[in-house]
């Protein structure tokens, strides 16, 4: 259960006042007679027969919601799937109560209304009969919005004229509705969480105007202290595979500065070679001024980077053994380009920047075979993953959505024209609404 999971009563809310409604306004239907002249089994078999009326309707509607959101559950992202889970679990139940708490409320509202008494203070009746409406009260009446849609709406839109103009609107707004979902992008939407009168949001547009080159921080950690010591000529130069990325995905920054690049064995290289070793252990050092042996490198990168040592700013960036005779791990600290873009006036981080930039430093790292083994890490990850899916999900969970709907309804309305009919327009409506989040 997370922070999207607060949506779900909202959304549960809705779904179920429009099932009460539709049974509540079956029910009011199906009186022919007064209420004074309806008794306690007359009120059943009139609950009967508006359960008859709105079930069908109410058990639809619930299995095609319910069916879209458990085939979203299976989603790969872990938010979304288990918001649609509870949502899958919220519906059922939501039907399950309509039918029947909902409907047995109602019952006992209606003997109520029957027996004149108060709506809150149930147990006290009026002390005003009202004999006379009563006598005028001969069943149910239609309300305002009813005869709106009776006498007004329908003949306008079933003229020829109306079907002309329903037809030009919605075929506009569906043809913007197929452009929108077209070019609908995934955008970090983060920075809209931070309120529009926060001294954060001044701070970030400074950062976007005066540090266009720096951005998020990754790692490249590798792995095996005796393959590190082997290969610690080219580690220390490492900075020459990283330079001249930044223009171009992966997007590092140039390795020309203590911010955007930081590297244990080239800080240890150059202290070697202008200083000795006397300072971190004093071990004997070889013609390339690094320690001889595995053993003595892994000491002398103790001292170094002790927090007495002249390296002490990289002390976090080994993981030792437990007995710390041997480096498990060393990371080389680097950092993206600031991926941003401008959107309708507004500064935004750019997703599909941000996924080029993940998946090209992951295949740099893996061609790297003359290195020792090694992985990239940056916080960031976790939600760019998200940005690398959501699409194909989207489209997916849609198109899958659609199809069990036509199944359902094709099974409940036993019509193939008025199935085929229900699910276009299903489809128009996502469509549509997919090109207004694109307007939005």
């Amino acid at each position: 259960y997370g922070p999207v999971h607060s949506l779900l009563p909202f959304i549960l809310l809705g779904i179920g006042v429009d099932d009460s409604f539709v049974i509540a306004n079956a029910f009011d239907r199906e009186r022919k007679v007064s209420r004074s002249s309806e008794n306690d089994d007359g009120v059943i078999a009139r609950a009967g027969r508006a359960l008859g009326r709105a079930g069908a309707s109410i058990t639809v509607t619930s299995a095609t919601d319910l069916v879209a959101f458990a085939i979203s559950s299976s989603s790969s992202l872990p938010a979304l799937s288990s918001f649609c889970a509870y949502a899958s679990i919220g519906i059922f139940f939501l039907w399950a109560f309509s039918a029947t708490f909902f409907t047995a409320c109602m019952f006992i509202d209606e003997k109520r209304q029957r027996d004149n008494r108060r709506d809150c203070l149930c147990c006290v009746k009026r002390s005003d009969d009202n004999e006379e409406e009563d006598d005028l009260d001969k069943g149910a009446k239609e309300g305002r919005i009813s005869t709106y849609f009776r006498k007004y709406h329908a003949p306008a839109i079933l003229s020829k004229p109306g079907k002309a103009v329903v037809l030009l609107v919605f075929s506009a707004l569906f043809g913007y509705g197929i452009y929108g979902a077209i070019n609908l992008p995934v955008e970090d939407s983060e920075r809209n969480f931070i309120p529009s009168g926060s001294y954060i949001n001044d701070y970030i547009d400074l950062a976007d105007e005066y540090f266009p080159s720096s951005g998020v921080s990754l790692s490249i950690n590798f792995e095996n202290g005796q393959d590190i010591y082997d290969k610690r000529v080219e580690l220390a130069n490492l900075s020459e595979r990283l330079t001249g990325l930044s223009t171009a995905a992966p997007y590092i920054a140039e390795p020309n500065s203590e911010s955007s690049y930081q590297n244990a064995m080239t800080g240890l290289r150059d202290f070697l070679a202008s200083s000795g070793s006397a300072a971190v252990g004093g071990v004997t050092l070889g013609d390339d001024n690094w320690p001889t042996s595995y053993e003595d490198f892994v000491l002398t990168m103790k001292n170094y980077t002790s927090f007495t040592g002249p390296g002490r700013v990289y002390g976090r960036d080994f993981s030792y053994s437990e007995d710390r005779s041997s480096i498990r791990l060393y990371k080389v600290d680097l950092e993206y380009v600031r991926l941003t873009k401008e959107n309708r006036g507004e500064v935004i981080a750019d997703a599909a920047r941000q996924i080029d930039a993940m998946d090209e430093t992951r295949a740099m790292v893996e061609s790297w075979d003359d290195l020792p083994s090694a992985f990239v890490f940056c916080e960031q990850y976790l939600s760019i993953e998200g940005f690398k899916v959501i699409q194909q999900e989207l489209y997916q969970n849609v198109g899958l959505a659609i199809a069990c709907v036509a199944v359902i309804v094709l099974i409940t309305v036993g019509n193939f024209m008025a199935a085929l009919l229900i699910t276009i327009n299903v489809a128009l409506c996502i469509v549509e609404i997919l090109g207004f989040m694109f307007a939005a």
